[in-house]
């Protein structure tokens, strides 16, 4: 069986999709943070008060309870694109190295040779 051959062009696109994934979940993680307090808010106000119908103050607190749910959406999908990030950066600095060093070892190489 042939072992496996190394290849940095895996690394970067291992990096460049950490770094597409954390562009959109930061939308992704505030929509879905507003959607669930958004329904939740239409099925447990409206139970909460007896009633089927809701009221104008009823709408006043949907709303704000979803801009919360939204912006608590945004803050955890920061704080888990800035780790997307960081592991991002993490690959590609070990890219670099191997590159560094693969060049280093090529001039040592050639010196010696000559």
């Amino acid at each position: 069986m042939k072992p496996t051959q190394y290849d940095s062009s895996i690394l970067q696109q291992f990096a460049d999709d950490l770094y597409s994934r954390a562009r959109w979940i930061i939308f992704s993680t505030a929509a879905m943070y507003g959607t669930v307090v958004f329904v939740l808010s239409l099925i447990g106000i409206p139970a909460m008060n007896h009633s089927i119908t809701l009221q104008m103050q009823d709408w006043g607190v949907i709303g704000t309870l979803t801009l919360v749910a939204v912006a608590i959406g945004v803050s955890r999908g920061r704080e888990k694109a800035f780790q997307l990030k960081l592991q991002a950066q993490q690959i590609l600095c070990q890219r670099q190295i191997e590159e560094n060093t693969r060049t280093a070892s090529s001039t040592k190489a050639f010196a010696a040779k000559v």
